[in-house]
């Protein structure tokens, strides 16, 4: 069997769904799309894409653009990267400032270096969800 891997999302739909030109556009789209692969387990090497429920195509398509964007504004390319730039502190004297987020979505979100956005988009079609389901009947 054949993977073909195809993209989520084109530049002229990037900016249709009203996000601003970014330069570099492939490279940030591919990183993008890396995260999302690894958030929803590859799932699209075995399912096709074009063929999906209409509601969830939107979904991938918007938490890529949202990617896109974070990834463009932050900087960080990686989850690697991450905790330094997000975990730092600021000491003067006696008073310490942390921006460290200890939430459940942001450690969700920092595992595979999704943006809050592209995260949301992703849970609310049902990506991510790790549940059993116990089937009584």
């Amino acid at each position: 069997m054949e993977v073909v891997k195809i993209a989520y999302l084109t530049e002229n739909e990037f900016e249709k769904l009203g996000f601003d030109e970014v330069e570099n556009f492939e490279k940030l789209r591919a990183r993008a799309e890396l995260a999302i692969n690894m958030f929803i387990r590859n799932l699209y090497d075995f399912v096709d894409f074009e063929k999906e429920l209409e509601y969830r195509k939107k979904a991938v398509k918007l938490a890529t653009a949202f990617q896109i964007a974070y990834l463009d504004s932050s900087g960080i390319m990686t989850a690697d990267e991450k905790p330094s730039v997000v975990g730092s502190s600021v000491s003067l004297g006696r008073t310490s400032i942390s921006y460290k987020s200890t939430s459940k979505a942001s450690t969700e979100g920092s595992r595979y270096n999704l943006s809050l956005d592209a995260l949301n988009a992703l849970k609310g079609a049902g990506y991510g969800y790790r549940g059993v389901c116990y089937d009584r009947y």
